[in-house]
């Protein structure tokens, strides 16, 4: 559960600042906040990942977003004609299976445990209490906001 006080741009701004070696200023964060700790621990594996092979000055991330429920955390090379080594590549792909497990068990909104479910033709992950006010949310017609207290 995300504290009382939780303040995304702060911990968004801390990221940014924390792991600019491989975050560059223009990605968004296109999940809610339950997600951003995930993030966080993430970027430092891929920080040690990348730094592992030489190629942390040569990687970045590209984009941050949720697809069918899961984190998705994309980290490319800087230039479209370079790819990664086969065991980088390897340990990269190894990150992503973990960023998209743990994310599809944790609530997108809050951070609690969650589930992936089918909200309308839209999959997110979330625990019982934001699944149902999706789903009241959806019987209302979409109308208001979706996640109250």
């Amino acid at each position: 559960m995300l504290p009382k006080n939780f303040d995304r741009e702060t911990f968004i701004a801390q990221l940014r600042q924390e792991h600019s070696r491989i975050l560059p200023p223009h990605v968004e964060f296109a999940v809610e906040d339950g997600w951003l700790q995930l993030i966080a621990d993430r970027l430092r594996d891929a920080e040690t990942i990348l730094e592992k092979h030489g190629w942390i000055n040569r990687a970045g991330i590209r984009q941050i977003k949720e697809k069918f429920g899961e984190l998705r955390i994309y980290i490319r090379p800087r230039t479209e004609d370079e790819s990664y080594p086969d065991e980088l590549a390897a340990e990269m792909e190894g990150l992503r299976r973990v960023v998209a497990d743990n994310s599809a068990y944790t609530c997108e909104i809050c951070g609690d445990l969650g589930e992936i479910g089918n909200f309308g033709g839209y999959y997110q992950c979330l625990c019982p209490r934001h699944a149902d006010q999706r789903r009241a949310w959806i019987a209302r017609g979409r109308e208001g906001d979706i996640f109250h207290d």
